[in-house]
């Protein structure tokens, strides 16, 4: 994020400066030296683990389970699963209609058989599937990993989980691209941990 928005802020300076003619200066973000980038994440979950956070978030608030069941059956991200709204969801044709996504770009999301079942199951009391903020997801999360005595997993994870299941039930690269919202294979992959069978 940090690289991001300074190679933004060095480029809207070039443009100013330069096209727009308003004299600034030398653009003080050249000297800046970017950040190193984060390494990749490579965290799926392990044996039992799924079975065990299953059990705990199933004890805990309504929506928790439900929201870590529906990233891992569509691979969605936290805020796409927390902007989905009813109206966006067909459950006869097994698609999901994500309006904004990371990219920008509408996404449709094709449904599991688990997915469906999990969203038949939810109540329907608000336009939004999941009525709940951002920070109420994190601190959730924050205290099923506690009482799991899991330290080294994070909700986004839970994407890395999807996208390597679906490669592992045999999509291609362009089908789960379609699900995952991903515009390059380069991006995708790095989301992939695929465990090979014995």
């Amino acid at each position: 994020t940090t690289q991001y928005d300074l190679v933004l802020l060095r480029h809207a300076w070039n443009v100013a400066n330069n096209e727009w003619d308003w004299h600034l200066g030398t653009n003080p973000f050249e000297k800046i030296r970017l950040p190193k980038s984060n390494p990749h994440r490579e965290r799926r979950l392990r044996p039992g683990e799924y079975e065990q956070i299953k059990a705990v978030s199933q004890q805990r608030v309504w929506y928790l389970w439900p929201l870590i069941n529906l990233a891992i059956e569509t691979a969605m991200r936290k805020g796409e699963l927390l902007s989905l709204q009813w109206s966006h969801i067909n459950l006869e044709t097994r698609r999901a209609t994500l309006a904004q996504t990371k990219n920008g770009k509408p996404r449709i999301v094709p449904l599991s058989t688990h997915a469906v079942q999990c969203l038949i199951e939810l109540p329907k009391e608000s336009a939004r599937v999941f009525p709940i903020s951002e920070i109420a997801i994190r601190q959730a999360w924050g205290r099923l990993m506690k009482s799991c005595e899991i330290t080294d997993m994070t909700f986004h994870d839970l994407r890395h989980e999807a996208i390597s299941r679906l490669f592992e039930k045999g999509l291609n690269v362009p089908e789960v691209a379609l699900v995952s919202g991903h515009k390059t294979a380069s991006q995708l992959f790095r989301y992939v941990q695929i465990e090979l069978p014995d």
